[in-house]
């Protein structure tokens, strides 16, 4: 049997959608990030609510997440009936007293590359929704959880992830949130796709791609403070 590879940073193959496209008897392996998001475009409700779901043991702990905050901050247990992904997050916006904004703050490797997003960009960000939305609380995922505790340590109304948390159970939390705010890179661009919404995104993240295929349109784009130390020619401005 053949295998054809073909690496692609991020963007749309065309010739994959024309009949036959794939030869019989040929293995078809793309290598990369698979980020553009015309591959999927036609598909995105059935990603969201078929495709992507939670498994009913993480649904039940992030629950306890938001349980423990409405206990803390607005005097009362909510009842949650967790049958599915999608319904849990129904009844989460349902709760008029919190918009949820869900936030990914990419670190580590970004720092020596000089592609993580500055302090002022994530204030700005929150600054935008804290004016759209009078109730909005924020959820903070990262992989530097201890940069972020002492960032936000003076906002009462920006909550961490537990360091319990595993990736996959910060990945459904912020799915579940009704807007967010990312940086760089392939887990935080699927949390945004994934929670819908407003998303903003970091303008001039140095993605890879070479057309404006990266940031889904109905993203709002704001500058930050990123060095682009590599793929200058696909920062977007």
């Amino acid at each position: 049997m053949n295998r054809i590879s073909q690496n692609v940073p991020c963007d749309y193959i065309t010739t994959l959608t024309r009949p036959n496209a794939i030869p019989s008897g040929t293995i078809f392996e793309l290598i990369g990030y698979w980020q553009s998001y015309l591959h999927f475009a036609k598909y995105d409700e059935e990603l969201r609510q078929r495709i992507f779901v939670a498994l009913q043991s993480v649904l039940e702990k992030v629950s306890n997440f938001f349980i423990q905050f409405y206990q803390r901050k607005r005097g009362y247990r909510p009842q949650f009936l967790l049958e599915n992904h999608q319904s849990f997050k129904r009844q989460l916006s349902q709760l008029n007293s919190t918009t949820w904004i869900g936030i990914h703050v990419r670190r580590s490797d970004f720092v020596d590359l000089r592609f993580s997003s500055s302090d002022a960009y994530l204030f700005d960000a929150i600054k935008y929704y804290t004016a759209r939305y009078p109730n909005a609380h924020f959820i903070v995922t990262s992989d530097d959880k201890p940069y972020c505790k002492k960032l936000f340590r003076k906002q009462s109304n920006i909550l961490l992830t537990p360091g319990t948390y595993s990736v996959g159970d910060d990945l459904v939390i912020l799915s579940l949130c009704q807007h967010s705010i990312i940086t760089g890179g392939t887990f935080g661009w699927w949390a945004g796709y994934l929670a819908g919404g407003e998303v903003i995104h970091d303008k001039i993240y140095p993605s890879g791609c070479s057309r404006r295929e990266y940031y889904y349109p109905p993203w709002f784009l704001i500058d930050g403070n990123v060095r682009a130390y590599k793929n200058t020619e696909f920062i977007l401005r």
